[in-house]
């Protein structure tokens, strides 16, 4: 028969406990990275620790980087995470930032930069939310905006250093390809190439 002065079990107890809030490790959740980590993982490309990719890397979803990366890359409204292969010598904009790898470049991020405990950072940030664990390398600036208004500043003068510079200005790309297609366009008669040569000698 049990003691009536012992204790009861709480069933809540597990719940309720004081270490609920901690992991294995007795380190505190850290809730936003977890979820942010968690949402990434499900629905993503991956680029390879074997693949280098030279270039503008535009996506419309979320991207993991494994591999090497030189030039600039967008992921406007979606998730970027380097992994700890990763090296991205690239100014970067996404919505959230993740380095587990090494960065050398300008970011922007519409909500949050984390540099993780292995990360190698050389750039300047901008972000409303930046955070930096304990371990991890940067140097550069640090930009945290408060208002939308500031954040709309920075995106514009953001979109000078979002532009390959061996690659035309995107305004002037469709001007480039049109006048090829008219210059290689075949005559559609014997009248017209006689048209073009009358005018040529007037």
């Amino acid at each position: 028969m049990a003691n009536p002065l012992d204790p009861k079990p709480d069933a809540n107890l597990d719940s309720n406990s004081f270490l609920s809030g901690m992991n294995e490790n007795g380190a505190s959740e850290r809730p936003f990275a977890d979820k942010l980590e968690s949402t990434m993982a499900k629905d993503r490309s991956v680029i390879g620790k074997n693949i280098k990719f030279r270039g503008e890397l535009i996506g419309t979803e979320d991207l993991h980087i494994e591999g090497t990366i030189e030039g600039t890359v967008i992921m406007e409204g979606h998730d970027l995470s380097i992994g700890r292969e990763g090296e991205i010598n690239a100014n970067i904009h996404a919505q959230n930032i993740v380095i587990n790898g090494t960065l050398t470049g300008d970011a922007l991020a519409d909500e949050l930069i984390e540099i993780r405990n292995t990360a190698v950072v050389k750039g300047n940030l901008i972000a409303p939310r930046i955070q930096l664990d304990d371990g991890g390398k940067f140097r550069g600036s640090m930009d945290m905006v408060d208002t939308d208004d500031e954040m709309k500043a920075r995106h514009s003068e953001f979109k000078e250093k979002l532009v390959h510079p061996n690659l035309p200005p995107k305004d002037e790309a469709p001007a480039r390809v049109a006048a090829a297609k008219k210059s290689f366009a075949p005559k559609d008669s014997a009248k017209d190439a006689a048209k073009e040569v009358e005018s040529a000698d007037s």
